[in-house]
């Protein structure tokens, strides 16, 4: 009798994507489809970077026990290279894919133009870039949870080493080591700390001195930073994360906003054209409401000065229309800012005085309103796959907290979600939370005729870990 005869038999390919796809696709939530090396179909496609995890080294174990110090050497080693390699594949995210989630222009894009040379000076700024990166990788990948947080406890050591020297270049470097830091606690949920780095990222500034050619006489805190283009994005920087912290914290800045004059007629990586706006919110987060009870005609002439300057700002002839879009929303979110201080104002007032007068509250609403319906006609020309959403948290949240229509709620949910789903920054889903608590209590107190209305600051208040729109 015969072998029997070899039969065709139909075998499965198998899933290269699930578990051994490039680390770009498994981001995008992506198949990874030609799974092929160095570069993946997909990525090769769609022209993206094709980040890959590093190959992992196994060395066999001798049973020879005079070689157990060798192999116990060999191990310690491979697994410093594969640290080393998450190092660099952490770094080559940051600088391929995250850099390009936190910018509105290409061009003029800071975190790699500015921050990138840096880091060959500095050791701690290097380490809070990958720990940022790493940490947000350890979102999808737990395999780099740990290389963040290593890179992240050297960043913090080496940072503390460097505070002694209160030159510009270390100002510069320290400050923007503090900025990092906090702006990955921001982006990655850990919402307790962001602003213990914000001060010490205001102390480093105000401790930064620059002595002139001249006379040697020092230039002191932000005027030092000013000297240079790498110093004024990291003020541009810095004030981005106070004076939007300080809205939604309740108080005023560290630092108040005038330092920007001069440094705010370029396009800037966070904001294109609209750094200009951060100094008129500024402005409004020092204006005192209470200040409305004990002097009300000095203040309401700072109000209505502060929203003639608003209304006539412009954009800088020549700027796209993308930039544009963005500009004025955050004029329109400046606004609705404004109208809020000035109801909280005119209900102390009331509270005082026992008098209500309807028809400037009625006025104020009106005019939020209508900055609500202009925020959300400027926001759909802006393409949500376009580079310039990244910037649009403040505003739609501004938007959002006011919102009565249900379409303007839909069209805000739709954008903040778009946003997470191509982010994944923990402060978007806060954000849209609070939004969505907002609009559920609004709606239950419309149900019971009560006529009070609800605020996002109550309930950022009176829950944990506040909340950044940045």
């Amino acid at each position: 009798m015969g072998p029997p005869e070899t039969m065709d038999v139909k075998r499965r390919n198998g899933s290269k994507h699930d578990k051994t796809g490039c680390l770009t696709c498994r981001y995008r939530h992506k198949k990874c489809v030609l799974n092929t090396f160095p570069v993946c179909g997909t990525c090769k496609r769609l022209n993206l970077e094709c980040v890959r995890e590093p190959t992992r080294q196994v060395f066999p174990v001798s049973s020879n026990p005079t070689m157990d110090m060798l192999s116990q050497w060999q191990n310690s080693h491979a697994h410093g290279n594969v640290e080393h390699s998450k190092r660099r594949s952490a770094m080559n995210f940051y600088i391929t894919i995250l850099s390009q989630l936190l910018t509105v222009s290409e061009q003029y894009n800071c975190f790699l133009s500015a921050f990138l040379p840096m880091t060959l000076e500095s050791p701690a700024l290097a380490d809070a870039l990958v720990a940022w990166s790493a940490g947000h990788l350890a979102s999808q990948d737990s395999c780099y949870r740990s290389t963040a947080l290593e890179a992240r406890s050297n960043a913090l050591r080496s940072l503390a080493m460097s505070l002694s020297s209160h030159d510009t270049a270390s100002g510069e470097i320290n400050t923007a080591t503090s900025l990092i830091l906090m702006t990955s606690e921001v982006c990655l949920g850990w919402h307790t700390k962001w602003y213990s780095h914000l001060i010490g990222a205001k102390n480093i500034i105000m401790s930064t001195h620059f002595s002139t050619s001249t006379d040697g006489s020092p230039i002191r805190g932000p005027d030092a930073l000013k000297q240079s283009p790498e110093g004024q994005w990291i003020l541009r920087n810095f004030a981005y994360h106070d004076i939007l912290g300080s809205v939604t914290l309740g108080t005023k800045p560290l630092i108040p906003g005038s330092y920007l004059q001069g440094i705010t007629d370029m396009v800037d990586t966070y904001l294109g054209v609209a750094s200009g706006i951060l100094v008129f919110i500024s402005d409004i987060s020092c204006l005192d409401p209470l200040g409305l009870v004990d002097d009300y005609m000095s203040l309401n002439e700072c109000f209505n000065s502060t929203e003639r300057d608003l209304r006539t700002w412009v954009c800088p002839p020549g700027t796209n229309l993308a930039l544009t879009s963005l500009a004025y929303v955050y004029r329109s979110s400046a606004l609705i800012y404004l109208y809020r201080r000035a109801l909280r104002g005119l209900k102390l007032q009331n509270v005082f005085s026992g008098t209500q007068p309807e028809d400037l509250f009625c006025e104020l609403h009106s005019k939020i309103q209508n900055e609500v319906s202009t925020v959300l006609q400027r926001t759909a020309s802006i393409p949500p796959s376009g580079i310039v959403e990244s910037a649009l948290l403040f505003p739609l949240f501004m938007a959002g907290g006011e919102a009565t229509d249900r379409a303007h709620m839909d069209m805000i949910t739709l954008r903040l979600e778009l946003m997470l789903g191509k982010r994944h920054f923990h402060n978007i889903q806060r954000a849209l939370e609070v939004l969505q608590e907002v609009w559920k209590e609004r709606n239950a107190r419309q149900n019971v005729a009560d006529d009070s209305d609800v605020d996002w600051k109550e309930i950022v208040d009176r829950q944990e870990g506040g909340l950044l729109l940045t």
